[in-house]
């Protein structure tokens, strides 16, 4: 955003004009928005009423009662924490007793939530119009313009949230850590210099760039996998692994024991365990707590006799086992009287929505096809729900959020 459009938007005459804006604007073609406002406000004004009208109906229901009023830019508001996430991170910071500095705050989504708990807080943006939407947004704390890389003061008395952006210089995601702004290593030694620090990172995050003295956690908010989340120093114990699952608040980490790592074949109950769970490395872990074992030693399916609810897990009565062929597949399930009620996969090659579509046309009880390679052979388990619970992210596409 250019800064003379955020120098209007958070004076006096630009909050006025924004509170006073009819509401389902939102409803309007962009032409016909931008033609109704042209009628009372200067171009540039218009352009930048217009921009807010739409940027806070896209994010919906991703801001709070609390930041309804707020003043958001395109990019800021796309990279915003998701406010559950936000506030279970700032309470666990809040606890060290120590001032807090988000060194790169955006529009001051980690911020406000820090802001609500902790006593000290200071927010750092490298882009001035950026700054200073921060700063009206989250007036609890103080925002200054700065780079990450070079505070304008100093932190190793203080706690630390860096959250490099994953964004290129064209605005386009970038998935290399050495592409991120700052640098994913240049993130990370400024968490270490700090007394406590957190780095936030990609769901997708690849192990290698994960350092054996950082405390590990994968976050998942209902269905989807928001982050990954490296702690240093304070608080944080080294080379603890943990998968975290909002808002039941359900955690697992890796000072839990692991079942026996020899497969077993499927029996009564399959588990297909949350995102955060396999991202964080801790399938055999659940396997323990669920009294399962691994169905192979590739893939993340744990196999019981027994069924245990477990939010971390979703279960499912096995009705069928059989070997890979569409002909076969499709032929059970008539056999059977069931329809495709979803498509699961782990290492298998074919799309779940082409497996839909290859499968025609079925009627009957609604089953889950969960696919997968079993002792190296293609393998399909027919499996009824017996358990509820948020159905993880499954790939490993940059969804996080920022700032």
């Amino acid at each position: 955003m250019e800064l003379s459009r955020a120098r209007f938007l958070v004076s006096g005459e630009g909050r006025a004009a924004l509170a006073g804006l009819a509401p389902g604007l939102e409803r309007l073609t962009a032409t016909a928005l931008a033609t109704l406002l042209r009628k009372s406000f200067a171009p540039e004004e218009a352009a930048a009423l217009a921009e807010q009208v739409t940027l806070r109906a896209k994010a919906g229901a991703k801001l709070t009662a609390a930041q309804a009023g707020w003043v958001l830019s395109r990019e800021g508001s796309e990279m915003m924490t998701h406010p559950l996430v936000a506030g279970r991170r700032a309470a666990r910071l809040a606890e060290l007793g120590v001032p807090v500095a988000d060194l790169t705050c955006g529009i001051g989504g980690d911020l406000s939530a820090i802001a609500g708990l902790a006593e000290r807080v200071v927010g750092v943006d490298r882009d001035a119009a950026t700054a200073l939407l921060a700063g009206a947004n989250v007036t609890a704390a103080s925002v200054v313009r700065g780079e990450a890389t070079r505070p304008p003061f100093a932190i190793d008395r203080m706690a630390a949230l860096i959250d490099p952006s994953r964004r290129d210089d064209q605005g386009s995601r970038t998935f290399d850590p050495a592409r991120f702004s700052p640098t994913f290593d240049a993130a990370i030694a400024l968490a270490t210099a700090a007394r406590a620090g957190v780095v936030k990172g990609p769901p997708g995050l690849d192990r290698e760039n994960v350092p054996d003295e950082c405390e590990f956690e994968a976050v998942q908010v209902g269905r989807t996998l928001r982050e990954t989340a490296l702690w240093f120093g304070s608080g944080s114990v080294e080379g603890v692994r943990r998968a975290v699952l909002l808002p039941v608040g359900a955690t697992l980490d890796s000072n839990e024991t692991e079942c026996p790592p020899e497969p077993v074949a499927p029996g009564a109950v399959v588990y297909d365990p949350q995102s955060c769970v396999t991202r964080a490395g801790l399938v055999r872990h659940l396997g323990h707590v669920l009294g399962a074992r691994m169905l192979d030693r590739q893939v993340a399916y744990l196999g019981s006799d027994v069924a245990v609810a477990h939010p971390m897990a979703e279960a499912f009565e096995v009705l069928d086992v059989l070997p890979f062929s569409l002909a076969g597949l499709r032929q059970r399930m008539r056999a059977g009287h069931w329809r495709t009620a979803d498509v699961r996969r782990r290492a298998f090659p074919v799309e779940p929505a082409e497996l839909i579509r290859l499968l025609g046309r079925l009627e009957g009880e609604p089953v889950t096809i969960l696919c997968t390679t079993l002792a190296g052979k293609r393998t399909v388990i027919l499996g009824r729900a017996i358990s509820s619970g948020a159905r993880g992210a499954r790939d490993s596409r940059d969804g996080s959020d920022h700032g």
